[in-house]
């Protein structure tokens, strides 16, 4: 018994002084966010011409070198593309045009680049259209958690779940944290989906128990 007590208060501990630490990160560095969470540059060129994207991603590797980037095709005639990347240089812009000159026997030049500077992209913006919905959920599930379990202190249940809930997201806000893993949509939604599911889970053990 005591054994399962002192490996209890260790286990608490430990989750205590992971969140702690998770938080001094936070604090002091941020979220480790992926290339198109951060500020960068967003190059589009109109070839004009029918291309492959792989091509263009040959070209890329060339000129950029070690630079994370991320390139997609645009437009539903297949002749235009992007590249987001954290900066480009001047010579990288003559470079890359030259390159698809050679490539796709076009005539086009620095200007017709269309660069824009993009801001950094805020979690809370990302979060922001799922809070209601969220919300709701919640709310929908405590007040049948209220009605149907009256008898059996729901109040207090609720309350264990809220508490299990935040204790979970901050476990794992922690990790992301301290392990600095890129932030990006999928861990984002990932993030949201587990109070979701831990609810559920809960919800059906509950209900396990009433029919046991």
């Amino acid at each position: 018994m005591d054994t399962n007590k002192n490996a209890t208060k260790i286990m608490i501990l430990g989750l205590i002084l992971l969140t702690i630490a998770g938080l001094i990160v936070v604090a002091l560095k941020g979220f480790k966010v992926t290339l198109m969470f951060g500020k960068h540059e967003s190059i589009e060129l109109k070839v004009g011409k029918e291309i492959n994207i792989d091509d263009i991603r040959e070209i890329c590797d060339e000129i950029f070198a070690n630079k994370k980037y991320v390139l997609k095709e645009l437009e539903v005639f297949g002749d235009s593309f992007q590249i987001n990347i954290q900066s480009i240089t001047d010579d990288e812009k003559t470079n890359l045009i030259n390159k698809v000159n050679e490539k796709f026997d076009t005539e086009k030049t620095v200007d017709d680049l269309r660069i824009n500077s993009i801001s950094n992209k805020r979690i809370r913006d990302v979060v922001k259209p799922y809070i209601v919905p969220m919300l709701i959920t919640f709310t929908i599930s405590f007040v049948y958690i209220g009605i149907r379990y009256r008898k059996n202190n729901s109040i207090k249940l609720i309350l264990n779940i809220i508490k299990k809930i935040i204790l979970t997201e901050m476990i794992i806000l922690s990790i992301i944290a301290i392990t600095r893993i890129p932030v990006d949509n999928n861990v984002i939604y990932i993030i949201m989906i587990i109070p979701i599911i831990e609810l559920i889970c809960k919800m059906y053990n509950l209900e396990d128990k009433i029919e046991k």
